[in-house]
């Protein structure tokens, strides 16, 4: 499947999930959609803010950052939060933990099996939780960074 497949394929998914939960799908959703898409990476609200509000100038923060919450909780989008840095969403919903540099603060994709050394993980405990996701967040120095020093 090409990037641009993908690409399609990830924004219809949205429409109709997002449609599935009983919410419209506004011309201002289509773009962010396509926005989110199209994106590989770990955006900050402010990233996808400029990007939607160049094809759509009269869209405010505020309506791109309610947006992002609804899919976010729909859990069509992750919500990815460390701290000292800005919340960040991640697009790709298959299960994986992620890796941030601690230099210049990319935040990678780790296949599940980097970190676990399998597929899954089961979570033993106390019967009285109920676990809905589990991520690790790896810190330390990414190839680029570690050839700099």
């Amino acid at each position: 499947m090409t990037r641009t497949e993908t690409i399609e394929r990830r924004r219809e998914r949205l429409m109709e999930l997002y449609t599935a939960a009983g919410l419209p799908v506004t011309s201002q959703r289509r773009v962010l959609f396509s926005v989110i898409a199209g994106r590989f990476d770990h955006p900050t609200v402010d990233q996808i803010f400029s990007e939607v509000s160049e094809r759509l100038p009269e869209i405010s923060r505020t309506t791109v950052y309610r947006s992002l919450e609804v899919l976010a909780d729909l859990k069509l989008l992750r919500r990815i939060e460390h701290p000292g840095s800005a919340v960040r969403f991640d697009p790709n919903m298959e299960p994986h933990h992620h890796f941030l540099c601690t230099d210049c603060e990319d935040l990678m994709d780790l296949p599940m099996e980097a970190v676990l050394g399998h597929d899954g993980l089961s979570f033993v405990g106390n019967s009285k939780v109920e676990v809905d996701e589990l991520t690790v967040l790896a810190r330390g120095t990414c190839e680029d960074c570690g050839k700099t020093s």
